[in-house]
């Protein structure tokens, strides 16, 4: 390795990565974004899940109150404060609160969520509250990007505007659709363990995003009792269901009252009908119709009509396909124990049974996709964590010779110490040279006397 005559090191200059910045190094092994929107999705569905880290907090409270949590069992967020911004600006606080001007409490709590020497972040967010932060809301929330789309008719946009019934100039999307479609599909699985606690996490999100949720609607008609399964009346008959339903009911009573009653896919339904944003309604119902659930209950408006849509995509793909079956008696009973191979490869070709089981599959993969994304993120802050350490050793190293100085080094030599294999690589170079040398002088000698023969 060449000697640098700057710092004095022997330096390997064939190896790129040897003299990088940190800096640049760091960069080289941060977690791409794929992984780091899985890592994102499956915090938001552990959120969902379980609640926030921060949520109904006995200790600390006063403390924790700048970032908005919910507590004491209260349905609503902690409203802001001067101390939920920066520098405590009291403008930005007032402006906020009182005007709803969109100013984001983001800094503290995008640290508290963001600083990952905290173990607990790697699986959750601090509130739900983070599922709050629509346009004009105070609310921090992790995912930012649903912002950009909100005021353009381009990428499809305004197709989901008027499919999900999004008015002028109000959020279609809101965060947290990957992590919706994740939590609903962990719920189908496992279920919503402690109903009582689900039921409060329903109350929170749907009181920021969506109130109609809890708000009393029509009664219950006998052909809409007729079409829900017995397990969604509670054993009872149809007409006995639609008596007893008669009067006003909301959205959020009668799908807990079918989720105590144990009817499959509703818990998963009433979580995408809470979110922020009819978009985002809408696209979630999509997923849950491609599961199956359109009929389980407990749908919004807008995303009712989106899983309504995931089944009218799929009949009309059977109908282009030439399969003489019902939509919803497949996505209701597996598809591919009501399909054959070559059916699903001709729903496959068409456009709307494509989208279907493509969003099916989806639903489906996303919870392990989200494991193996948070697995790559861990992995890549290791590898920039270990840059770190190894910039500090070898600083460190640095450090201690030039402190050191020349009081080790020998006055002649540098401190050069002569090995056997050293020495006869000289001698083997040195017989090399003479060798040359002897050859050189013979062919000279050899020109010379032909000229001297030849000119005389």
């Amino acid at each position: 390795m060449p000697l640098n005559p700057l710092t004095g090191q022997f330096e390997d200059y064939t190896n790129p990565q040897a003299n990088e910045p940190l800096a640049m190094r760091m960069m080289g092994a941060a977690p791409g974004i794929s992984a780091s929107l899985g890592m994102s999705s499956r915090r938001g569905a552990n959120t969902l899940m379980r609640g926030g880290y921060f949520d109904d907090a006995t200790r600390f409270s006063g403390s924790r109150a700048k970032y908005q949590v919910f507590q004491n069992g209260s349905l609503t967020p902690t409203p802001a404060t001067r101390k939920s911004f920066l520098f405590g600006s009291r403008r930005f606080a007032d402006d906020a609160a009182a005007r709803g001007s969109g100013k984001m409490a983001f800094a503290k709590t995008s640290r508290v969520n963001n600083a990952f020497y905290r173990p607990r972040n790697l699986s959750r967010f601090h509130s739900l509250s983070v599922f709050g932060g629509s346009q004009g809301s105070t609310l921090y929330t992790y995912a930012q990007g649903h912002r950009l789309f909100n005021n353009t008719q381009k990428f499809g946009m305004g197709a989901l505007r008027n499919a999900a019934g999004v008015g002028a100039g109000e959020a279609a999307l809101g965060p947290g659709l990957f992590a919706v479609v994740s939590a609903g599909r962990r719920m189908d699985l496992r279920g919503v363990g402690n109903l009582d606690e689900f039921g409060t996490r329903i109350q929170r999100l749907a009181k920021m995003n969506n109130p109609a949720l809890m708000q009393g609607r029509a009664g219950i008609s006998y052909a809409q009792a007729a079409a829900m399964t017995p397990v969604a009346r509670g054993g009872m008959s149809a007409t006995a269901y639609a008596a007893a339903n008669a009067g006003t009911t909301s959205v959020y009573a009668s799908g807990m009252a079918a989720v105590r009653a144990g009817q499959k896919g509703v818990a998963g339904n009433l979580l995408v009908s809470s979110m922020g944003g009819l978009g985002t309604q809408y696209l979630g119902g999509y997923f849950r119709g491609a599961q199956g659930f359109a009929r389980a209950g407990g749908l919004s408006e807008a995303a009712e009509k989106g899983a309504l849509r995931a089944v009218s995509h799929l009949d009309e793909a059977f109908v282009n396909a030439g399969i003489k079956t019902s939509a919803q008696t497949v996505l209701e009973g597996g598809v591919f124990k009501n399909l054959a191979g070559k059916e699903i490869l001709k729903t496959l070709g068409t456009a709307g049974g494509a989208k279907v089981l493509g969003a099916r599959a989806a639903a489906m993969a996303i919870p392990g996709l989200q494991f193996v994304a948070a697995a790559s993120f861990v992995y890549d802050l290791g590898r920039m964590g270990g840059e770190i350490i190894k910039s500090g050793i070898n600083l460190a190293r640095d450090a201690n010779k030039s402190l050191q100085g020349s009081i080790n080094k020998p006055m002649f030599g540098m401190g050069y110490k002569d090995t056997e294999a050293a020495a006869t690589s000289r001698a083997r170079g040195v017989m090399a040279i003479q060798n040359s040398r002897l050859n050189a002088r013979s062919v000279l000698g050899s020109e010379a006397a032909m000229m001297a023969s030849h000119f005389g």
